[in-house]
């Protein structure tokens, strides 16, 4: 199963909503920014839910000491 939240081409969507001068909260939109190859160097906003892309690549995920 694939999910554009976790593919290396997307970047994920928050919307910043300020509780007060000290505090912020970060929820997900519920889109992700999409800049596959196929785009040929364009980015577009695409539901975080699709999963019918044949361009899709896991991200790498790094380690704690790095």
């Amino acid at each position: 199963m694939q999910d554009c939240k976790t593919c290396k081409h997307s970047t994920v969507l928050y919307r910043r909503e300020k509780g007060d001068k000290f505090t912020t909260a970060y929820s997900p939109v519920g889109y992700v920014r999409c800049a596959a190859p196929r785009y040929k160097g364009r980015a577009y906003f695409r539901k975080d839910t699709s999963r019918d892309c044949a361009e899709y690549s896991a991200k790498e995920r790094g380690s704690v000491n790095e």
